[in-house]
């Protein structure tokens, strides 16, 4: 695995307890989304540990799915393989979890379990992930957040990502048990690009699809599509995990 590059977050921030009870009522929802926007400071940081733990010590569907979803960019790109990291994606699918049972019908709790319970598959073993249903209750997750919100581009990009990584990893048979299919990649792949052309992590996780898909099909468009994730800002520490990923395949394909 590639190393994280951190940035810094170079103020103190300071959370100032009000202890009158009708300003504290009426400051209420302000103090929870200023407690929300550290988390998110601390993410785009690169400090997922502590985004995490500021995030669900919200109690909020939005603080656990920033929660799942700090611990599993920390899983994947900086935990040690092993149980280190299974224990970070398995925490991670319960944020999610929580997110989803508080609040159905948010869009970022449907898309951070899928993101976790995806995660936490990838490192257990084949007789957990198919007596836990872990592939369908992915496909399920991003599913219904594309119901919620048509046009969110993560939703399309999930469901073109597991549809791509079924069939890449198991084939026909990801077609014949879960109704994996290319159509339904290609059809997604089109809709997160047409929600979210702006977004890294769209251009790079489209182009990794298509080469699932079939490198001799789709091999020179998904060579556009990194191209155009390496050319786009890098905003924060995720962002950095994502280029230099981009980077990686594009040398794997022979681009200098």
């Amino acid at each position: 695995m590639f190393s994280a590059r951190k940035t810094r977050i170079g103020a103190i921030l300071r959370i100032f307890r009000i202890v009158s009870v009708a300003v504290a009522c009426f400051a209420g929802g302000s103090f929870h989304a200023q407690s929300l926007e550290a988390a998110r400071m601390a993410y785009d940081a690169g400090d997922f540990l502590e985004a995490a733990d500021m995030a669900a010590g919200l109690n909020t569907a939005d603080g656990y799915a920033l929660a799942a979803n700090s611990l599993a960019v920390y899983g994947f790109h900086i935990a040690a393989p092993g149980q280190e990291r299974e224990d970070i994606f398995a925490r991670a699918t319960d944020y999610g979890l929580e997110a989803v049972r508080l609040e159905p019908q948010n869009v970022q709790a449907h898309l951070q379990l899928a993101h976790a319970m995806g995660r936490y598959a990838q490192v257990v073993g084949v007789v957990e992930v198919l007596g836990n249903r872990y592939v369908t209750r992915v496909r399920d997750a991003v599913e219904t957040a594309a119901e919620l919100d048509p046009e969110s581009a993560m939703a399309h990009l999930g469901i073109a990502a597991w549809h791509a990584e079924a069939l890449g990893k198991a084939g026909i048979i990801a077609r014949l048990l879960f109704g994996a299919s290319s159509a339904r990649a290609l059809e997604h792949i089109d809709l997160a690009l047409e929600y979210g052309p702006e977004l890294k992590v769209v251009q790079l996780e489209t182009g990794y699809s298509l080469l699932l898909l079939s490198e001799r099909r789709y091999g020179d468009r998904a060579l556009r599509l990194l191209r155009a994730a390496r050319e786009l800002p890098i905003g924060n520490a995720w962002d950095e995990f994502l280029h230099e990923r981009t980077l990686e395949m594009l040398a794997d394909l022979g681009e200098c």
